[in-house]
């Protein structure tokens, strides 16, 4: 089984349709689409490529994906003509919906059933970073990285420290999971001043969030145990991805997620202080109460995985352990009513209707009938059943 190289650095690139489209078509929630009308941040991260020593030894893959599958095919060809300039520079190749569809047929050709193969997609980003995932094992590469677009390289020995952490035994454990962190754009602070007022009494993730990465960013040793991982800068073993998948119930805070998935297998993430990306997101056209929406489901699945694993809830503390303790329902409500206030000065009923519907989910204790731990454990076993396939499969060059 030959290596295509050591190291596959795999970026999904988020877009949605042009103009103010872009939110008011989308059927999959992400955080910083790109409308197709404007250039996007992938030429900038490729162009911040050159600082980095090494990377023309690494392969990378280069996800589209689409916030609606009306424009699949359109972005596909935006992101080929982005790329093409750099296609002689480095080890570039694309995993689109068309490869991703020729890969769940192979797998049909194997006998895999399609509750299985409906892994393989793009519906979400817990599956983005599952093809993201799957990216590195086809290529048999040992370490996988994970980077999103809408960032740049500023540190020449980034490739190094990677190599450096996966690997590493601290105090008898192996780095099999490693979590960078970002500079926004030049501290891993995160600016509080820019906390709107309905978020600050229930729900000021940003407090927590700083008060986090004061303690595991801020101060040493420079590897440690992380609650947290940031899933734009981020490092796995091949034989991990291969054994635990990301969860596709989760449609937002996927890394955080996997890093629980992880730690349910006596995996840890470790942090090094020292491996940094710069974070420049385009502005946020993000809806706020579907936003809200997005937390209440994350949070509430969160914290139902670890109360049924049995995971110790303070390790997660600052962040995410604040909205993983037994008033979280209260934090949701009491936030979703605030928000309403916001909604009614403007006038904005069906934003204030869709605040009441997630005040009713969150009452609905919308888990309660979940078993968990079946269905880690059928994930589990679908996607290792799947994994060993992809491994023997030629990679997309």
């Amino acid at each position: 089984m030959q290596s295509l190289s050591e190291i596959t650095m795999v970026i999904p690139t988020y877009w949605g349709a042009a103009g103010e489209k872009v939110v008011l078509d989308e059927k999959i929630v992400f955080d910083h689409p790109t409308p197709l009308d404007q250039k996007g941040t992938l030429a900038r991260l490729i162009e911040s490529f050159n600082v980095v020593e090494g990377i023309k030894d690494c392969s990378i893959t280069v996800i589209p994906v689409a916030n609606t599958p009306l424009i699949i095919d359109e972005v596909t060809e935006k992101v080929k003509n982005i790329l093409e300039p750099y296609k002689d520079q480095y080890r570039i190749s694309i995993i689109d919906e068309r490869k991703l569809s020729q890969l769940r047929e192979n797998l049909r050709q194997k006998g895999i059933d399609e509750d299985y193969i409906d892994l393989v997609s793009i519906k979400n980003y817990a599956s983005v970073r599952n093809a993201c995932s799957i990216a590195g094992i086809l290529n048999k590469s040992k370490i996988t990285i994970f980077i999103d677009d809408d960032e740049v390289f500023t540190d020449s020995d980034f490739l190094k420290k990677v190599k450096t952490g996966v690997g590493k035994v601290i105090n008898g454990t192996e780095i099999k999971a490693l979590a960078g962190y970002y500079l926004q754009p030049d501290t891993y602070r995160l600016d509080e001043s820019r906390v709107p007022n309905w978020r600050k009494p229930y729900w000021n993730n940003t407090r927590a969030m700083n008060e986090a990465f004061k303690k595991f960013i801020g101060n040493p040793p420079r590897y440690k145990k992380t609650p947290f991982v940031f899933g734009g800068n981020m490092a796995v073993q091949l034989d991990t991805l291969m054994m635990v998948p990301f969860d596709p119930m989760i449609t937002r805070g996927e890394d955080i997620d996997f890093l629980i998935n992880l730690k349910i297998e006596d995996i840890d993430f470790f942090l090094d202080r020292e491996l940094s990306i710069k974070h420049l997101p385009p502005p946020s056209k993000r809806v706020e109460w579907k936003t809200l929406r997005e937390d209440a489901i994350r949070f509430l699945y969160n914290r139902k995985k670890i109360r049924d694993f049995n995971l110790n809830t303070a390790f997660f503390d600052p962040y995410p352990g604040l909205f993983l303790k037994d008033d979280l329902e209260e934090r949701i409500i009491g936030t979703a009513k605030l928000l309403i206030d916001e909604y009614r000065s403007q006038g904005d009923k069906n934003a204030i209707e869709e605040c009441n519907k997630i005040i009713k989910y969150v009452k609905s204790d919308p888990f309660k009938n979940l078993d968990i731990r079946k269905w880690l454990s059928d994930l589990k076993t679908m996607w290792q059943k799947i994994t060993p396939i992809l491994l023997e499969t030629e990679p997309f060059v």
